[in-house]
């Protein structure tokens, strides 16, 4: 079974919360979900990956059968850190052991799962208005929402 996983998240620098948003989509169902993060981000690119994590998580908790995801995200840093793109990494001064704990529970979610991930980065704000572009907004907007949220409840 093949599944289609957007994701995206937002991040409020002084307060250090976090909150993403996903839609995965296959032939058997469609799960939309979004949230906050119970844990404080550091930074963007960790609130990215974490939301990836998130998403892969509830999928492949939920179903069995899976055999391929594809992750649709607007964050190429998150691939970088999720992959170890040492190339990118360094690209972007993004620090390859900053992310370590994060590759970790990337692969303890995978480990005992028998599929396979690929990465797809998409253009975020596109405006082209095709399927994928509407998902990915859905989820910029479900995501910015969800930290407003705990944004005025901090403030």
């Amino acid at each position: 079974m093949l599944v289609t996983i957007n994701t995206d998240a937002s991040f409020h620098p002084q307060l250090k919360h976090g909150a993403y948003a996903f839609w995965a989509v296959c032939n058997d169902f469609k799960i939309t979900k979004s949230g906050v993060f119970k844990s404080k981000c550091f930074s963007p690119d960790d609130a990215e990956a974490k939301c990836i994590i998130n998403a892969l998580t509830v999928i492949l908790k939920a179903h069995t059968g899976i055999t391929k995801i594809i992750v649709n995200t607007d964050s190429l840093n998150a691939i970088a850190i999720l992959t170890k793109d040492i190339y990118h990494l360094k690209k972007y001064r993004v620090s390859v052991k900053m992310y370590a704990h994060i590759r970790q529970q990337y692969h303890l979610v995978l480990s005992s799962k028998k599929c396979s991930v690929e990465f797809r980065h998409v253009k975020a704000h596109s405006g082209t208005g095709d399927k994928r572009s509407y998902v990915n907004e859905w989820c910029d907007k479900e995501a910015k929402r969800q930290l407003r949220i705990v944004v005025k409840n901090v403030a």
